[in-house]
This record gives structure tokens, sequence and C-alpha cells, in this order.
């Protein structure tokens, strides 16, 4: 039996019913798996975005509390620190912002304005908030020179991104 194309175009026959139909319905289930392809694609987009506005979050604060005078740091709030334990880490927060910068005058109050907005930025319509976790150095030959930071970012409900680094003393940089 061989097929002639011109037969096709030629007859007067249409689609019944029930093939407009069923090819309606098959088309349906393809275009509804699409779409939730692509809205998954979207969800998984979304909260990739939401990661990585975390995570440089946390670097722009790791890069600020790097400015910071390493010595003074390193005294204030590591030295006492133990090696073990609820007394192993000093966690700083906003508040954090009032000590180092008391003073009224203006300038003072554009730099705790700035630490304020480092630890607590509005990004993107979120708030964000930011914990910095000091830590002694586990081996003591680099502890003059190495402060472990662990950095956490928290936004919304249950959204939060990590970033361990270290302070390093300023005569290494």
């Amino acid at each position: 039996m061989k097929f002639k194309l011109a037969k096709l175009f030629t007859h007067n026959k249409g689609f019944t019913l029930i093939e407009v139909m069923l090819s309606i319905v098959i088309f349906s289930i393809l275009t509804l798996g699409m779409l939730t392809l692509f809205s998954q694609a979207m969800t998984y987009t979304q909260k990739s975005e939401n990661d990585t506005i975390g995570v440089y979050a946390a670097r722009n604060m790791l890069n600020f509390i790097e400015q910071r005078d390493f010595q003074e740091m390193k005294t204030n709030y590591v030295d006492s620190l133990t090696e073990e334990g609820a007394a192993s880490t000093f966690v700083l927060k906003s508040n954090i912002c009032r000590q180092w910068y008391p003073e009224n005058d203006p300038a003072t109050l554009k730099k705790r304005e700035l630490c304020e907005s480092t630890f607590e930025p509005y990004i993107n319509n979120r708030q964000f908030d930011i914990d910095v976790e000091l830590q002694k150095h586990n081996d003591s030959a680099l502890r003059d020179s190495l402060i472990p930071t662990k950095v956490t970012v928290k936004w919304e409900d249950d959204n939060e991104s990590i970033l361990e680094g270290f302070i390093t003393n300023e005569k290494l940089r």
C-alpha cells in the first residue's frame, strides 16, 4: 500500500469530535507537564538568588570586621575564650556598634549607622540579620595571626546562609 501525499490534501473528510478532543487532552497533558517543570525551575532559581544574596551579605560583613584593628579584636573578644564548651565563642551582633562608636558627634554617628546597616542590611525589600561568631584558633602558633570567624545571615522564616573564614592580622595582609 503506497501512501500518496496528494490524497491527504484532496479528501473532504474532516476529523471526528473524538479525535479533536483526544488531541486537546494530549496537548493539555504535555503542556501541564512543561509548566510544572518551569515552575520548579523558577522556585529553584529564586532560592539560589536568595542564597547568593545571603552569601554576599556575609562577605560584606566579613570585610567590615576585617577593617577593625586585629589586636583590639583579639584582646577584647578572643583571648578570654576557652577552647571548648559554651565559652569557646563570642557572638557579635548589631548592638556592638554602640560600643565601637559611643560618641554622638556627626562623624561617629555616621560610622555607627554604617556599622548597624552592615549588621542588619535591607536588601531587595528583605531585612537580613547578621551574627558574627569569633573563636580562638585551634593551633596556638596561629593565634596571633588568625581569628576563625563564622558569619551567619538569617532572613524571613527559615532562610540562613553561613560563611566561615578568618580575620587576618594586618601585618600579614
